[in-house]
This record gives structure tokens, C-alpha cells and sequence, in this order.
């Protein structure tokens, strides 16, 4: 039963890694493309860390920044992880040309930049 297990897990583990290497892989080769989209929402995941139990502080948690973007021309809404510069810029409702490569985020320009000269 303890061989069963060993290979269930290294069966698991390969196909795990070979499903990452496929998804990124098949993105390298994808053309870059550009769609015309409207931003239709943001949100922040905090992810909290584990602490030995020796520490009594918690680590601080790893953020990360999703915005979702619905094409103009129609179809379903993609959600991407972007920077936190980026997530600060972007506004809901926002237009503009997403540019994307297979699944992978590449950029987001928008329709018109308003410049605060205060």
C-alpha cells in the first residue's frame, strides 16, 4: 500500500508540473491580439502565511491584484492579475484596448488619460 501511495503522488506531482509547462508553453507560442474592452471590476486577495510555532507574530500576508474585463464586441469576462501600480490606475467602467497573449496579461491602454496638473 506504501509503493501505492509513493506513485500516486509522483503520478499527481508530473502531472501537475506538465500541465503548468503545457499552459506556458502554449501562451508562448499564442500571437500577441488586442481587444477592445471595458473594465468591469477589481478586487485584492490576501493570502496569509504560516507561522513556526515558535513565532508569535503572523506573518504579513501576500496581496495580490485581479482586475476582470469584458470585451465590447461581446463574449465572456477575463479576470488577470496585474501589478499594484496597475490596479491603483484602473477605475470600473474604464474603456480602453486590452492586449493580451494566449491567457497571459500583456497590457492594458486606456481610451483617454486625464492628467491632474493641480
Amino acid at each position: 500500500m506504501d509503493t501505492f501511495v509513493l506513485w500516486a503522488i509522483i503520478i499527481i506531482a508530473f502531472v501537475v508540473i506538465g500541465r503548468q509547462l503545457y499552459r506556458r508553453f502554449y501562451d508562448h507560442i499564442q500571437p500577441q491580439h488586442s481587444l477592445r474592452v471595458v473594465i468591469t471590476g477589481k478586487q485584492v486577495r490576501k493570502f496569509m502565511g504560516r507561522a513556526r510555532q515558535e513565532e508569535t507574530d503572523l506573518p504579513p500576508p501576500r496581496v495580490s491584484y485581479y482586475v476582470c474585463f469584458r470585451p465590447h464586441s461581446g463574449g465572456r469576462e477575463r479576470e488577470f492579475q496585474v501589478s499594484e501600480h496597475l490596479y491603483e490606475q484602473l477605475v470600473p467602467n474604464a474603456t480602453g484596448t486590452l492586449v493580451i497573449k494566449g491567457r497571459r496579461f500583456i497590457a492594458f491602454e486606456p481610451d483617454e488619460v486625464i492628467l491632474d496638473n493641480d
